[in-house]
């Protein structure tokens, strides 16, 4: 990531609201991390089938691409998770770095609804384009 860092201390929020989105953001990791297990245990057992189809003589080419595709569905979710997962734990420093809450590409405070949406935002919404 190359974003500017802000001087630590720098949050615009009280203790109960940094704890309030701590909390929040404890949730979202919790889930996440459960969606990764989930989809990594359904990549298994479509990498089996698709090991096991590919193998067969009596394959059949439809087959063999809805299993691909189911592949392909499942690593890009995998992929959304973990980089969602890799966000909270982010936010989560950044809580206890005093940073939380403020655009790491403008500095200024992200607003308290977009947080609310998505505890793990690291960018205001005008900067995250």
């Amino acid at each position: 990531m190359s974003a500017r860092e802000t001087s630590v201390d720098n949050t615009y929020l009280s203790k109960e609201e940094l704890q309030h989105f701590k909390e929040k953001l404890l949730v979202e990791k919790r889930e996440a991390e459960d969606e990764i297990r989930s989809l990594e245990s359904n990549l298994s057992e479509v990498n089996k089938n698709f090991s096991e189809r590919k193998s067969s003589q009596d394959h059949h080419q439809g087959d063999i691409a809805t299993l691909e595709e189911n592949r392909i569905r499942i690593l890009s979710a995998l992929e959304r998770n973990r980089e969602k997962l890799d966000q909270i734990t982010v936010a989560l420093d950044r809580i206890h770095t005093g940073n939380y809450g403020i655009c790491i590409k403008t500095g200024r405070p992200i607003q308290k609804e977009r947080l609310e949406a998505m505890p793990y935002a690291l960018k205001a919404v005008q900067a995250k384009n």
